[in-house]
């Protein structure tokens, strides 16, 4: 039986930005796998998910400062009228 995968492109030096540095010393790698899965989660939604915080740190089961944290602190997402979405996603997209 197969099975349909979907993919994205994923930077192999993503680790030396000096964004996502930040992030994992703040967070550890914990906040830089929850930063993946909102990535992947922003592919599934046409890079705009609500601001939602409690909502994604049940998904993620974490903590909701962590989630808003990781949202708002390091500059790695752009957010408008209570939604937010990445650039680099949507350069992929487009």
């Amino acid at each position: 039986m197969s099975k349909e995968t979907f993919y994205f492109s994923h930077d192999y030096n993503t680790r030396s930005d000096v964004k996502i540095k930040k992030l994992i010393s703040k967070h550890g790698y914990l906040g830089y796998g929850i930063y993946w899965a909102i990535v992947e989660d922003l592919y599934q939604n046409a890079n705009a998910l609500p601001m939602d915080c409690d909502c994604i740190a049940y998904d993620m089961r974490c903590d909701v400062e962590v989630i808003n944290s990781i949202i708002n602190d390091f500059e790695l997402f752009v957010i408008e009228d209570n939604v937010f979405g990445s650039l680099s996603v949507q350069r992929r997209l487009d």
